[in-house]
């Protein structure tokens, strides 16, 4: 089974090149969490701070607007979210 590590809905980030890596999930689930999100399913916009986004096979999207400290979940209950694409209208 894909899930995350111990059930909890992460995301990684880096800021030396992948030298290391610090674990976000304020405003995710971290207990019971068992979500899988496909290769295409994260993207950034172009604002500073960047805004990430993620959506899950579940059906939930998620939302950080200060590239990745915090989350939030904006959408629930759709389908398989395969692809995400952010733009700045």
């Amino acid at each position: 089974m894909r899930v995350g590590l111990e059930a909890k809905v992460r995301v990684y980030r880096t800021r030396n090149a992948g030298g290391s890596w610090e674990a976000l999930g304020a405003g995710m689930p971290q207990q019971d969490a068992y979500e899988t999100v496909l290769r295409d399913g994260m993207t950034a916009d172009a604002l500073d701070p960047a805004g990430i986004y993620f959506g899950t096979r579940s059906g939930k999207l998620y939302a950080s607007r200060d590239e990745g400290t915090s989350w939030r979940q904006i959408l629930d209950l759709l389908p398989a979210i395969t692809c995400v694409k952010a733009a700045i209208v």
